[in-house]
């Protein structure tokens, strides 16, 4: 069993959140230490003491708004340009008393300034205001730390102690960021504060990123792919979408229609382009970019989902997390969970180690006439169950895991692991016994190409762990298909 504790160069001067004190300057990002000294009224008029006069707070009207690229908002600020996604209350037991409003956002510096937000009430056109702080959600040794290109934030601001945050007749309805007094108001974001109707989480929910298959229709493979999550246990399935096929278009409204998946547009942001065909270049060839900007929706999805669902999962589409010893995640994960009790340790997230499932592996012993025997029953469009030849290695210890995310206990994520949690974030690695992540690629990610063929492909198992669902994944995929008429 590996265990990570994730160090403190995930909050480059940033101060990382601890909900056991209550929300003070000293934890708050450094810039604002300064400004946070000087007292700024609560009330709807605040004087601004250069000018000497008094400046009313109106809420922005819809139509003045400063709309960017249809799903996001821009403010300009004094030294940096930022483009906020969406907003969300976040009250979780390990907040504390002081709740949050969560803002996802790209800005254009890696030290943004000292901000300003403006929460306001559906009971009082008085809005208060609390000073924002900022939680990198990237690594500098990743690239692109410079200024001048988009950097993912999490911006929060607090409710103080006190009347709006503790009582339920006044509920945050939008937040507004702003840098200094009597400044026109460009930007106000709703905020987000859904929950279950019956107040319970549901288990697993699953995020996968921007989908771009403009020309490349992957329909069948999808299909075969969001029926193997569901026998998992994947309660829901949440796609962010940028261009697609329509087959596969065909297919994801087939599945909202059962309440399987949610699809959300995406855009990217600033002068990022978005013409199908420009974009779909931008992001294989600008890749650093492509994953900053990925981090947007990651962190999107769980935090739309952290009132719904105990554990979120990133995956693409051609991976799946598989049980080795257990039919579902739940089963798995209880087993684990019995573990942690007995030893008395708790974590933030575990993760399943990379294994290879790559094309054309096959076993050298034995003939086509076998292979075709004994996948005679298995229809050859899917997959997945016809691919049961692995490599014997897998990738190291906590490299491209994909991991089970605990809602109560994560401030933001990565594609891999946490980057930032309420204590300190601690992933437990699965046992290879017990899980591990399966990747169904045509070779391996580029940073491993020169050892792919001598580590990955040329040694090689058998595995029919899939098969194990065999008789229901043929049946659910072949009646999507027919239902689809996908099938003659």
């Amino acid at each position: 069993m590996h265990v990570y504790e994730h160090a403190p160069w995930v909050l480059v001067r940033l101060a990382q959140e601890n909900t056991e004190k209550k929300i003070d300057n000293s934890l708050r990002y450094n810039a604002t230490r300064t400004i946070e000294e000087k007292e700024i009224s609560n009330k709807s008029k605040f004087e601004n003491k250069n000018e000497k006069k008094k400046c009313k707070i109106i809420h922005p009207k819809d139509i003045d708004l400063d709309h960017n690229n249809i799903y996001w908002q821009r403010f300009i600020s004094s030294n940096g340009t930022y483009y906020l996604y969406h907003a969300f209350y976040d009250n979780r037991v390990l907040v504390g008393s002081s709740p949050l409003i969560r803002i996802l956002s790209m800005i254009d510096r890696v030290t943004p300034i000292p901000i300003y937000c403006l929460i306001w009430f559906n009971n009082t056109s008085n809005p208060i205001i609390t000073s924002a702080t900022y939680q990198y959600i990237w690594h500098p040794k990743w690239g692109n730390y410079r200024d001048e290109v988009l950097q993912p934030f999490l911006i929060s601001c607090p409710i103080p102690e006190g009347k709006y945050a503790t009582r339920k007749k006044f509920l945050p309805q939008s937040v507004t960021l702003f840098e200094t007094n009597c400044t026109k108001l460009g930007n106000s974001l709703p905020i987000r504060n859904n929950r279950p109707l019956d107040g319970k989480k549901q288990s697993f929910a699953v995020c996968v990123k921007g989908l771009e298959f403009r020309s490349e229709d992957i329909s069948i493979k999808l299909i075969e792919w969001i029926e193997l999550l569901n026998l998992l246990g994947a309660d829901k399935i949440f796609f962010y979408e940028f261009d697609i096929h329509p087959n596969i278009s065909q297919v994801l409204e087939y599945y909202q229609q059962q309440d399987k998946v949610h699809v959300e547009k995406l855009t990217l942001p600033g002068s990022q382009p978005n013409s199908p065909e420009i974009r779909e270049k931008y992001l294989k060839e600008k890749m650093v970019n492509r994953r900053q900007n990925e981090v947007i929706p990651y962190n999107d999805c769980f935090y739309k989902n952290i009132y719904f669902y105990h554990y979120i999962l990133l995956l693409d589409i051609d991976e799946v997390i598989m049980s080795l010893q257990h039919r579902t995640w739940l089963e798995m994960i209880q087993e684990i969970q019995r573990n942690w009790l007995n030893k008395n340790e708790t974590y933030t997230s575990f993760s399943a180690r990379n294994v290879y499932f790559l094309e054309h592996l096959k076993d050298e012993n034995s003939t086509e006439i076998d292979q075709f025997n004994e996948q005679s029953d298995i229809p050859p469009y899917l997959h997945m169950l016809t691919h049961i030849y692995r490599s014997s290695h897998y990738t190291k210890s906590g490299a491209y895991v994909k991991t089970f995310f605990d809602t109560e206990r994560l401030i933001a994520l990565h594609n891999h692991f946490p980057l930032s949690c309420f204590r300190r974030c601690r992933t437990h690695e699965i046992n290879i016994t017990l899980a591990h992540l399966q990747h169904y690629r045509k070779g391996c990610v580029k940073a491993l190409q020169k050892s792919c063929q001598t580590e990955h492909r040329l040694n090689r198992i058998r595995d029919t762990t899939i098969w194990r669902y065999k008789n229901d994944l043929i049946q659910r995929t072949s009646l999507t298909l027919k239902k689809l008429n996908f099938l003659i």
